[in-house]
């Protein structure tokens, strides 16, 4: 798939999900990641599989639930459909990472990590993996939804490119 056909998977997608949404989205996510492996630069793509400890998704992947929740002010894991209705996006900005549309860069965290970000910056979705040799880590992906948080990754991507010349 090209980047530019790209689409929300589940069309109308609500705040909380059906049992039968939450099966589509997970589907698609076992259909990219478990069932068609593939690699990006020599590295398995590789995700947790051992199930959930997040409330009301305990029979779900780890990975997945953590590509369609994020943390909410509380601190607890929520559904967001932004994140969730884009989880087919994954493997197709990793398999398109050197189209000019996605910016990769590197960045070192605080915990020392190095992680390597691929934001397709059009649609504002951004993949980030970690190499665990031999295996190619998914750490997350999210819809940046907002100019605090686009121009965060804008610099982190600029202070790459400073450092690489």
């Amino acid at each position: 798939m090209e980047l530019h056909e790209l689409d929300e998977l589940i069309i109308g997608l609500g705040i909380e999900p059906t049992d039968e949404e939450l099966e589509e989205l997970c589907e698609a996510f076992e259909n990219d990641f478990v069932n068609n492996p593939f690699t990006v630069n020599g590295l398995n793509v590789k995700v947790i599989s051992h199930n959930s400890k997040v409330d009301g998704f305990e029979e779900y992947p780890e990975t997945f639930v953590h590509l369609i929740t994020r943390k909410s002010k509380s601190g607890h894991r929520v559904f967001d459909r932004n994140r969730a209705n884009r989880v087919h996006w994954i493997k197709c900005i990793l398999q398109n990472r050197d189209e000019e549309e996605v910016l990769c860069f590197k960045h070192i965290e605080g915990n020392g990590a190095i992680r390597d970000y691929y934001w397709y910056e059009a649609e504002d979705f951004l993949v980030i993996m970690e190499e665990v040799t031999p295996d190619y880590i998914i750490i997350t992906s999210f819809y940046i939804d907002d100019n605090y948080n686009r121009n965060y990754y804008r610099k982190k991507y600029e202070a790459y490119l400073k450092n690489q010349a």
